[in-house]
């Protein structure tokens, strides 16, 4: 079994319910069993352009799996489509997108995966629900998580719930 970290994200169609729904189709994966989960955080959207988004829910998850990375993108990207994701542009409004941020302590850089995420020692709606989890966790070819969240001493997230289960 490896242990994963997998960001959820969504701003879109009732965003907290978007995540809880997320979560429960994650942990009936076969080969994956649900660990813990965060707190659900509220986040600005990022944007590369100036049009208008409402806040994102975002939270981190911890799971074993027995699946190989690329099957459990392929896993993560079939619920994301179940949800309605549709691609339309980059850091677009969306009703659901699931990173695997951590992958065990492996490095992997293929054409459809980076881990350690590439963005996540830049994203507090990242860092900060994985801390709450994992404050001790090594991200491979970085600074310890504990060093990365200490530059989000003054996030605005703010926690908006918690998944019940």
């Amino acid at each position: 079994m490896t242990t994963c970290y997998i960001g959820l994200g969504s701003n879109m169609c009732q965003p907290v319910q978007q995540l809880v729904t997320a979560r429960d189709a994650i942990d009936k994966l076969e080969d994956c069993k649900l660990i813990r989960c965060s707190s659900i955080y509220q986040s600005k959207a990022l944007t590369l352009d100036d049009e208008p988004q409402d806040d994102y829910c975002n939270a981190v998850i911890k799971i074993e799996t027995q699946l190989s990375a690329e099957a459990l993108l392929d896993a993560l990207q079939r619920i994301e489509n179940n949800q309605g994701r549709v691609r339309t542009k980059r850091w677009g409004a969306r009703t659901l997108d699931l990173d695997i941020i951590l992958y065990g302590s492996q490095s992997i850089q293929t054409q459809r995966l980076i881990v350690p995420h590439a963005e996540m020692a830049n994203r507090d709606f990242v860092l900060l629900p994985l801390y709450e989890i994992a404050p001790d966790v090594e991200i491979p070819g970085n600074k310890t998580l504990k060093e990365l969240t200490a530059n989000y001493e003054n996030s605005s997230l703010k926690i908006v719930g918690e998944f019940n289960g």
